[in-house]
């Protein structure tokens, strides 16, 4: 669907502001079949072997190339629109400006979504929280999305900015990693020296399920992080609930008996702390007693417009702290990397630093 409807922005952005540089007829069909040709996401990752979903077997300047066209595409083909009723508004302007303009948004967009994310500090009051937690900064890291792009020397510079911002804690929120496992190892090798006194905790989000989950999750606990899918622990006067995003959990239904099941297993006068991938289950958390949840999955919602369509796909919660009819404090990260497919971002990526505070 999306190779159509980039074919479909090479084809109006042809027609439109191309066809009136003044080039010949000869160039102006040459740069719109190579609009097209940059078009062809799939088509590309399958002359490669790869997938949209990993494209390892594609050669980095390959998928930088193809990266930046998608962006471009999207970018100058809204612009043009805006051009076209700009030009029947009898405004005359020269049909490079939504070419330079759109190359450079797509640009800027391909750099906010791969650059290492800056820290973030967030102080939070949340009713209820135990002595023992008062004043405990936790960094959470969600969306990771390591790669064959992103790889190890990214994933190291993030490490360094989580040490440096001194964590007693660490929380993963799902989608650490995209790949195949073997591919992606030893980029993940430096979260090893991640420093956390408290320990680091980690649930599986719907990306470690498109690949080898087992030998991801397996190769966390190796690298000293605490795999918390389906298990309570007790740290600190808090009861850490992990609840998993896995393919057996068809729907909110059977995620919601497992939480139900997991809070239950929370230690008396311990304070319930969900860890969830996906922030829509936060309505049953609320309801039964949860009083803080950390989760990602939506990206912040990335761009305006699918911002919009994240909305409306996860219960309204898109980014930043809700409280809910019940008292619960959910934060949804903006995440700290992105998903190849779509690697673009206009709302900034985050590692979120969060002080917790007893709140009245």
């Amino acid at each position: 669907m999306i190779n159509v409807f980039c074919s479909v922005l090479a084809l109006v952005v042809t027609l439109g502001p191309v066809r009136h540089l003044g080039l010949p007829r000869w160039a102006v069909w040459v740069v719109g079949v190579a609009l097209v040709v940059l078009a062809q996401q799939a088509l590309a990752h399958r002359l490669f072997g790869a997938s949209i979903l990993s494209p390892d077997a594609m050669p980095v300047a390959v998928v930088a190339v193809l990266v930046w066209g998608m962006g471009f595409l999207l970018a100058a083909g809204g612009l043009t629109l805006a051009w076209g009723v700009l030009r029947l508004c009898h405004v005359a302007l020269s049909g490079w400006w939504p070419l330079a303009l759109g190359a450079a948004a797509a640009t800027w967009l391909v750099w906010q979504g791969e650059r290492v994310p800056p820290v973030r500090e967030h102080i939070v009051e949340v009713p209820g929280l135990p002595e023992a937690a008062d004043g405990l900064r936790v960094a959470v890291l969600a969306d990771l999305h390591v790669d064959h792009w992103r790889g190890r020397t990214w994933c190291a510079a993030v490490v360094e900015r989580v040490n440096a911002a001194r964590p007693a804690l660490v929380f993963f929120t799902g989608d650490q990693a995209d790949g195949p496992f073997a591919e992606r190892e030893a980029d993940l090798e430096p979260l090893r020296g991640l420093v956390a006194p408290l320990g680091k905790y980690l649930v599986s989000g719907n990306h470690e399920h498109y690949f080898e989950a087992g030998w991801y999750l397996h190769h966390y606990e190796r690298l000293g992080i605490t795999v918390l899918d389906g298990r309570v622990v007790s740290v600190a006067g808090l009861g850490l609930i992990g609840l998993p995003d896995r393919p057996s959990l068809t729907g909110l239904g059977e995620e919601a008996d497992l939480l139900r099941r997991l809070v239950g297993q929370v230690r008396a006068g311990d304070f319930p702390v969900l860890l969830a991938h996906k922030p829509a289950i936060a309505h049953v958390a609320d309801a039964l007693g949860v009083g803080l949840q950390f989760s990602g999955h939506t990206h912040g919602g990335q761009v305006p417009g699918v911002a919009t369509v994240v909305r409306r796909t996860n219960a309204g919660l898109v980014r930043g702290w809700y409280t809910l009819p019940k008292g619960l404090r959910l934060f949804v990260s903006p995440g700290a990397g992105v998903w190849i497919g779509f690697p673009f971002r206009f709302y900034r990526s985050e590692i979120a630093l969060v002080t917790l505070r007893r709140g009245a």
